[in-house]
């Protein structure tokens, strides 16, 4: 399995994307102008597969956008102590938007960004993003 990311600002060469250590780059495509890509939903200028999936701060950091390969059914639990909308995974695992205040169908709707809840715990830190390759998929 592969992991692709498209350039959605500027084309792909030298300094351009991220190079972590011991994920492989498999592939390195440039457009010849910008293209809409259906799997990303806008236009970019090429693409970039990486053998492994970036973290969140690298796909933020050079402006990429990442093709959702994996969903994440998520269950809507309820919220913390600070008023934080909370979901367990398929895993177990807890995640919880941070920045979203509206009525949670809102939050969903807009796409807020979802973190992982410290020590798994209800009233836990919002603690790191949900990786980029991820789709949630809300039940």
């Amino acid at each position: 399995m592969s992991y692709r990311y498209y350039g959605i600002l500027r084309p792909l060469s030298i300094g351009c994307f991220p190079q972590p250590k011991g994920n492989k780059i498999l592939n390195i495509n440039n457009f010849d102008s910008r293209e809409y890509v259906e799997a990303i939903d806008r236009q970019a200028l090429g693409y970039i597969e990486y053998e492994s999936p970036l973290t969140f701060h690298d796909v933020q950091s050079y402006e990429l956008i990442a093709v959702k390969s994996e969903k994440l059914h998520l269950k809507y639990i309820g919220k913390d102590s600070w008023g934080r909308y909370v979901y367990r995974d398929e895993n177990g695992n807890l995640w919880k938007h941070l920045n979203c205040c509206a009525p949670r169908e809102v939050c969903i709707e807009l796409g807020d960004m979802l973190y992982a809840s410290s020590n798994n715990s209800l009233d836990g830190e919002p603690d790191y993003p949900m990786k980029p390759h991820i789709s949630p998929e809300f039940i």
